[in-house]
């Protein structure tokens, strides 16, 4: 064969190869659809977590003293931030220090309130921002708060009275400090946590046996219960122990309203995919905890009158009090000082979209934590920073919808290094009120993507797309340095189809017709 023939063979296959991957690549298609039961996407799942742990409270959200800090003793840049990410929810004061903690050390004048040291963390909590102060940093932010007692080293008394404290009306002792202590209206403290983790033998608690607890948590909800009849309850639950949950909600499925659950994430050395593994893995987990849950009816049968309040009203549900990223290379005590790079975003990113999609069961989650401790924002004396994984939060809250809409899609290809990972992570939801479909993709790998869209019942021929994106997928985010996350924002021809870019975050919005 002559060598000009040659030549002209292998650039007709390299035209066959490249046409075939061009054609593959526009075979890529993304559909929309409405679904036949409507899915009620609950904000809560945007919730943020904040504990006694070194600097996450002290430090982090408070610093007396500080010229950064507003007459309250919050850090005013940290509080504008906390802002940014509209959270509905915040999860206090732990964790597993709650195993240790006595709520009314941190009421009353701040130089009364006696300091503790923290066993379980290390160090000393004066207890200067104490319920007072946390619930008016709620009010600041917009947030709901959410309180988990001590069911370790406190009493279901102790756990009633701070129930009183928050939501009492009446002439009563807890009520009349309330009062006493600056706030005249009750703080209607909804959502409250029997526990934290208390299946975790190697915490400082005493209630790793499920019967124990679950007969602990009782006696603990009944009082409660009794002191305002209004509240939510969340029992502790474990994704990885089914017998723990057989016992807990064969006991406690009449009263509580949700189960806890906590989920953090990390790496395989040398596998930085592997990241994305987990979520896939969480999210399968969620299916399963969903399913687990239909054998317990929305409606509560035979519950005694004599228990004097109600059972719970709805289906049991998911939440995800803790959820999050966590190295085992992030440096500090327990590795908990995490610099989240760019990559982590994108994970952060396909976590949100797994809330999204796993809605039915799950209507509460809280990033943990908010500031420091594998926070999304840093903060030192000098200043502070939003983490990378601080703007999927930001900005999937600010475009999240109302209801779920279904998402079925062909030729989405696969990541180089792990044949089983999708190369893009997609959620859709309804904006009922704005009348806007929100199309959240994350594309996780190293090329773009050009896809077709198609909503059902949208015939606009534009649309607002939001990109987040930075240069390098290992870059983060220092306090001081220029922020390495690009946002763009741009009107897009949808016809013309998605160029999805890589390593991308991305929100389209159209406006229903």
């Amino acid at each position: 064969m002559k060598e000009n023939t040659k030549i002209t063979l292998l650039l007709i296959v390299l035209f066959a190869i490249t046409t075939y991957n061009t054609i593959a690549q526009n075979k890529t298609e993304i559909n929309i659809h409405y679904p036949e039961k409507e899915t009620e996407i609950s904000p809560n799942i945007y919730g943020q977590f904040i504990e006694y742990l070194r600097n996450s409270i002290t430090g982090g959200i408070f610093e007396e003293g500080s010229s950064l800090s507003d007459p309250n003793g919050f850090r005013k840049d940290v509080l504008e931030k906390m802002k940014e990410l509209n959270t509905p929810v915040l999860r206090y004061p732990g964790g597993t220090v709650t195993k240790t903690y006595h709520w009314e050390d941190g009421i009353g004048p701040r130089s009364e309130r006696p300091a503790r040291r923290n066993l379980i963390w290390g160090g000393v909590e004066d207890n200067h921002f104490g319920t007072d102060e946390y619930i008016k940093y709620c009010s600041e932010i917009g947030a709901e708060p959410s309180i988990v007692v001590n069911m370790g080293s406190g009493t279901a008394e102790e756990a009633a009275n701070w129930v009183e404290y928050c939501n009492g009306t009446g002439n009563t002792y807890y009520a009349n400090l309330r009062r006493k202590n600056g706030s005249e209206e009750p703080y209607n403290v909804k959502y409250w946590s029997l526990g934290n983790e208390e299946a975790a033998w190697e915490d400082a608690g005493r209630l790793s046996d499920p019967a124990k607890y679950a007969e602990e948590a009782w006696y603990f909800a009944k009082l409660m219960k009794l002191t305002d009849p209004s509240i939510k309850f969340f029992v502790v639950a474990d994704p990885f122990k089914k017998e723990w949950n057989d016992v807990v909600l064969e006991s406690l499925s009449p009263i509580t309203d949700y189960i806890s659950v906590h989920w953090y994430i990390g790496t395989i050395e040398g596998e930085p995919w592997s990241i994305y593994n987990q979520v896939d893995r969480f999210e399968n987990s969620l299916v399963e905890l969903g399913a687990y849950l239909e054998q317990y009816p929305a409606k509560v049968e035979d519950f005694s009158k004599w228990y004097r309040f109600p059972p719970r009203e709805d289906a049991i549900k998911i939440s995800i009090d803790e959820w999050g990223i966590w190295e085992g290379n992030c440096g500090g005590q327990y590795n908990l000082d995490c610099d989240y790079t760019w990559r982590h975003a994108l994970a952060t990113a396909s976590f949100l979209n797994v809330f999204h999609r796993q809605s039915a069961n799950v209507t509460m989650a809280n990033w943990a934590q908010s500031v420091n401790i594998l926070g999304a924002i840093l903060a030192n004396k000098q200043g502070s920073i939003e983490q990378t994984v601080f703007y999927p939060l930001q900005y999937f809250r600010k475009y999240l919808g109302t209801s779920l809409l279904d998402v079925e899609s062909t030729g989405i290809p696969t990541l180089a290094d792990d044949k089983t990972i999708s190369a893009l992570d997609i959620s859709s939801t309804l904006n009922e009120s704005s009348n806007e479909v929100c199309v959240f993709i994350v594309n996780r790998s190293k090329d773009a993507i050009e896809t077709k869209l198609n909503i059902e019942g949208v015939n606009t021929s534009e649309g607002k797309l939001i990109q987040l994106t930075a240069l390098d997928e290992n870059a983060y985010n220092v306090i001081g340095e220029k922020d390495i996350v690009n946002i763009s924002e741009e009107t897009i021809k949808l016809k013309k189809g998605l160029e999805v870019a890589p390593l991308s975050i991305n929100i389209l919005v159209v406006k229903k017709d």
